[in-house]
């Protein structure tokens, strides 16, 4: 897999990972990884080959998790901030009209970038089983066997011990039918988890956004889709896509049988074949 790594600096300054497949000249597409993640949580869709031949791929870690800058107060993670990253990132590779493939908390910079990015920047968008809000605004949506692991994930007070049974608790949740995932794999997910400090993290969680201008393109036709697993242990799929799908006049769903939370990683073919399918019909002009 050809990879092109670049350290970005955002409007504030502090410093994104990022890395790309190369592809320019093709539709670009950028995704953004989950909760205590990163853009490495992404490899088996990026080394398809198929998939990877036919568009710009890029992936970034979002500030304060991954590889990318830790701000540990909540100036440094303000909304807009989110909207400066994900710019300077397609400023970087050159890319212009984007397509952005959200999963799980990555879907939430969506609301950040129809807030502070032009009306016409984006081209379309795929959620993988997250919300446009940050979690605790609807906490109907979260499976009830995650809720009490949550706040061990970002408190400081919590002990180390019983954070890192949460986090191996969080790292077992995003598949279905862990048993079968590779212990290389989820000591990978796992290790991803541990890469900042948990005020970050916190900070990511507790951060303000609003959904109101995302919801306003959602009315005008912005296409969005939604590929949700049936074996979710994280969000409640179906839930989730009748609180969003009244917002969007140019909406669909994929339900994925036996698909986890982490569906693009272990239902990748399906999942490549969807983002192949809505690229190649869909494209917001604003």
């Amino acid at each position: 897999m050809k990879k092109e790594i670049k350290s970005v600096h955002s409007s504030d300054g502090l410093q994104i990972y990022a890395d790309s497949n190369g592809n320019v000249g093709k539709a670009a597409i950028v995704f953004i990884h989950g909760f205590r993640l990163s853009g490495a949580c992404f490899d088996r869709v990026f080394e398809d080959e198929v998939f990877s031949s036919k568009f710009h791929l890029v992936r970034y870690d979002l500030r304060g998790q991954g590889r990318s800058g830790q701000p540990e107060n909540a100036e440094g993670h303000v909304s807009k901030l989110y909207a400066d990253d994900f710019a300077a990132v397609c400023d970087a590779f050159g890319v212009k009209k984007p397509y952005t493939v959200g999963w799980s908390y990555g879907c939430t910079v969506l609301a950040d970038l129809a807030t502070y990015l032009p009306y016409d920047y984006l081209s379309g968008s795929i959620f993988l089983c997250g919300p446009p809000w940050l979690v605790l605004k609807h906490p109907e949506i979260v499976v009830t066997t995650l809720l009490p692991v949550i706040p061990h994930l970002v408190s400081e007070a919590t002990p180390a011990d019983e954070a890192n049974a949460a986090c191996w608790a969080f790292t077992n949740m995003l598949f279905s039918q862990p048993e079968t995932v590779p212990v290389e794999t989820k000591w990978l997910w796992r290790g991803m988890m541990g890469s900042a400090p948990t005020k970050s993290y916190r900070m990511a969680l507790e951060r303000e956004s609003s959904t109101e201008k995302l919801y306003a393109m959602g009315k005008r036709g912005y296409p969005l889709r939604y590929i949700i697993g049936l074996e979710e242990q994280v969000f409640d799929g179906r839930v989730l896509v009748e609180l969003v799908r009244k917002e969007f006049t140019n909406f669909s769903v994929l339900e994925i049988e036996g698909g986890g939370h982490s569906v693009f990683h272990q239902n990748t073919r399906e999942v490549v074949d969807s983002i192949t399918e809505f690229v190649n019909n869909n494209k917001w002009t604003g």
